[in-house]
């Protein structure tokens, strides 16, 4: 059974026995406690867990005499990028790809890209790109696939798919963040990190081992029952 936004905080009330109105309502931070240790909760699994569900898949073309392309708003990791139509191209470093492009005039076709900041951000760019060597000698259609950082749960997101198929690891890993919030004793802190790090292993094993796994070709994965 998963959990509902509401399900989930009133879960985190009802373990820490803790509804005071400083862990619930929002303060001058425009959040209350209790959401933010949900959000630290689900970032840190997203960050943990390579989710198949946060898999994502888009086509872009960089054109020619180019050799960086933005970001995607909502990229949390670059998993490839490939010539829509031919081969993936080799993730360097920015410097690799600087010391292989000496020459900026040089183009042909790109065979390497690398994360590159360009020393901006803000809430509508998250100012990174991509750096491709060589700079285009021509436009090519590009085949990029990643990982997103998704909806969190919220009062506007009442379910997500970390509350419906991982409920256990996200209230452990709340109540994580709970028990540093409310200064708990040691030993209760490392029973919930002792309880998220059990409950992680097994989503670890449904995503990778059953998800993204063909009983076709590997064969039915046992279960107890």
């Amino acid at each position: 059974m998963g959990l509902t936004y509401v399900q989930l905080k009133q879960a985190i009330l009802d373990w820490t026995e803790n509804d005071a109105v400083e862990f619930t309502t929002a303060t001058g931070s425009g959040i209350a406690p209790v959401d933010l240790c949900i959000q630290l909760a689900e970032q840190r699994l997203v960050r943990e867990a390579d989710i198949t569900a946060y898999r994502k898949t888009i086509d872009i073309t960089l054109g020619a005499g180019n050799m960086f392309y933005d970001m995607p708003q909502d990229l949390f990791v670059t998993r490839y990028i490939k010539i829509k139509t031919g081969e993936f191209l080799m993730e360097k470093d920015h410097t690799f790809i600087r010391e292989f492009t000496q020459n900026s005039a040089t183009t042909g076709k790109p065979l390497y890209y690398a994360p590159y900041g360009e020393g901006t951000y803000s809430a509508s760019d998250r100012g990174m790109q991509w750096i491709f060597s060589h700079k285009t000698d021509l436009a090519y259609p590009l085949e990029v696939g990643y990982t997103i950082m998704p909806t969190g749960l919220g009062t506007g997101n009442a379910n997500s798919y970390l509350g419906d198929y991982a409920p256990d690891v996200i209230l452990y890993g709340a109540l994580i963040e709970a028990a540093q919030y409310m200064k708990e004793t040691p030993e209760i802190l490392d029973r919930y990190r002792g309880l998220y790090d059990r409950a992680l292993q097994t989503f670890l094993v449904f995503e990778q081992g059953r998800v993204r796994s063909d009983e076709n070709v590997k064969g039915e994965i046992g279960t107890r029952g």
